[in-house]
């Protein structure tokens, strides 16, 4: 639909309540990006590291993005459960 554009997948896993809480200093989480446009992904990596606690990592290309995306669908009910804003971290990278 749109030939030309760039797409990046990215910041399916934050709570937006949390990004928007002001008495929140810090995210410890970890935004997954995907694309396959190397520079479009190192500049939203960039952006997620702009926000204190979180770093952006690299999660493959964007055909991947439906998978990174039903998790998120995991994280709500595990909110819900546990009245959390529970979030990502990758271990070991």
């Amino acid at each position: 639909m749109l030939p030309g554009s760039t797409v990046v997948a990215a910041f399916h896993h934050l709570s937006a309540v949390t990004l928007l809480d002001p008495e929140v200093a810090s995210i410890d989480a970890d935004v997954l990006v995907l694309g396959d446009d190397r520079k479009a992904t190192d500049l939203v990596q960039a952006l997620a590291g702009r926000i204190p606690g979180c770093r952006g990592v690299y999660a493959g290309r964007l055909r991947n993005a439906g998978q990174v995306e039903a998790l998120t669908a995991n994280l709500i009910a595990m909110n819900k459960r546990y009245k959390a804003h529970a979030s990502v971290r990758i271990t070991d990278v």
